[in-house]
């Protein structure tokens, strides 16, 4: 377990002066790494045997709506690993500890040089093989998509500067592109209820996507971010607001 305080700067503000939902994965993502490395699992000790952590998979909410600029502080810990994923849980706090937003993850490890996934390491599951009881449940990844067609689409063109350390896109940035993507009229003042990420299949640099945009029950949207290289998804999100 680990916690870390971040200074928001002002260029990770969104037009309102509010924190958004990329920002707080991004701090998320950066202690996650701080944590591993702790436990002899960060990119440092993973990448001598030509091996990275890959994201799977996360669902968050926010616990409030319009979260004004502050300092906030990240807590997050591994709690479950099985033979090809583990469980990583996170919450980050503001003023007071008021928490602000918080999730689960889902990572695997990459073979870097075949660009597939490996089992998990034998020490890393040692003594993490058992699910607490208290978790909030996995949620529903693979619900069918509420209709045949997108009700809208929109492109988006990846750059040099998405990309991660293991040379494809950071998954932060299919979170802000899907955001930004559902209707302003739609989000505007309200709360994050519930965001939903499955990374698909591999994006890098220079890419043309397309987002297509799937209302679905009240206040909420399914979204695909598709390579129109291939036409293959590279991750879908569902988003709920209230």
């Amino acid at each position: 377990m680990i916690e870390i305080p971040f200074h928001v700067r002002y260029d990770e503000l969104d037009a309102r002066a509010h924190i958004p939902a990329a920002t707080f994965l991004k701090y998320f993502q950066q202690a996650a790494a701080q944590d591993s490395a702790q436990l002899g699992f960060g990119w440092e000790d993973l990448i001598q045997d030509r091996l990275a952590w890959i994201l799977t998979h996360m669902q968050a909410r926010a616990l409030q709506a319009d979260i004004p600029l502050q300092d906030v502080t990240v807590k997050t810990w591994h709690v479950f690993s099985d033979r090809l994923l583990s469980r990583r849980q996170f919450v980050v706090y503001g003023h007071n500890k008021t928490p602000l937003f918080e999730g689960s993850s889902w990572w695997a490890i990459m073979d870097v040089q075949k660009r597939r996934l490996t089992r998990t390491p034998q020490r890393l599951l040692d003594g993490h093989e058992t699910l607490p009881p208290d978790l909030e449940p996995e949620e529903n990844f693979k619900a069918p998509l509420p209709a045949p067609a997108p009700a809208f689409v929109r492109e988006i063109l990846t750059r040099e500067e998405d990309l991660d350390l293991n040379g494809h896109i950071n998954n932060t940035h299919y979170a802000a592109w899907a955001i930004q993507s559902v209707p302003l009229q739609a989000r505007e003042g309200k709360k994050l209820d519930r965001l939903l990420i499955s990374f698909k299949n591999e994006c890098r640099a220079d890419e043309k996507m397309t987002v297509g945009v799937y209302p679905c029950e009240p206040g909420a949207f399914w979204l695909t971010l598709t390579r129109q290289s291939d036409g293959k998804e590279a991750a879908r999100v569902y988003t709920r607001w209230a």
